[in-house]
């Protein structure tokens, strides 16, 4: 696969740790408000960044790609059974 563009909203705490200690190299703010800290990264899906996404937990919402946003899915729900 090639780097995707992924847009991910995170809650504002979390938001300004992700400020400080970017993703990635492409990590673009797109918006910060009281609720979120938006961003973009051209990144590839790997396993480790997956790994990633999952420690935030639900301070994180997958805005985009779609694909991204059900591999997350699929990985919780199969932690909950």
């Amino acid at each position: 696969h090639n780097p995707e563009d992924v847009i991910l909203s995170i809650e504002p705490h979390q938001g300004r740790y992700i400020k400080s200690f970017p993703l990635h190299e492409s990590q673009r703010i797109l918006a910060e408000t009281s609720d979120e800290l938006r961003i973009s990264l051209h990144i590839y899906l790997s396993q480790d960044f997956i790994m990633e996404l999952l420690s935030l937990g639900d301070r994180l919402c997958v805005i985009a790609p779609r694909r991204l946003k059900n591999m997350l899915n699929k990985i919780h729900q199969q932690a909950v059974r």
